[in-house]
């Protein structure tokens, strides 16, 4: 049973993820430079630490894309069996591609309402035929 919810809440917890690995890197070299210009050697574990900081975001980003991946790969052929072209496009943006609903419908060009019952009716008929 694919979970539209979770789906959604993992594509939109992905460019945090991704801008605290940024963070995370920038944090950690900038650490490592300093401890390596001084002259008395500096505090390893500040280094040590960050870099484990570093890891876990890495491993958190990893680990949700991977997940979402597979959702996508499940949701993928019920994407392509729907009959309006429409709902099938905005589907493969949202699920597939991670898009807003605000910049399907400029993509589109309709109204955010529009968007969002036409991710509804696709959902509801994807729901219906998995429980077929």
């Amino acid at each position: 049973m694919i979970d539209f919810q979770r789906m959604r809440r993992l594509i939109n917890m992905l460019p945090q993820i991704q801008w605290d690995v940024e963070r995370k890197m920038a944090n950690a070299e900038r650490i490592t430079s300093n401890i390596t210009g001084m002259p008395r050697g500096g505090n390893g574990n500040r280094q040590e630490n960050a870099y484990i900081i570093l890891s876990d975001v890495v491993d958190a980003y990893h680990e949700t894309l991977e997940e979402l991946e597979q959702m996508r790969a499940e949701l993928k052929p019920y994407v392509d069996n729907l009959a309006n072209p429409h709902e099938r496009a905005v589907m493969r943006m949202r699920y597939m591609d991670g898009h807003r609903p605000e910049k399907i419908a400029l993509a589109i060009d309709r109204d955010v309402r529009s968007v969002y019952r036409y991710l509804k009716r696709a959902e509801k008929q994807i729901a219906d035929g998995q429980n077929e």
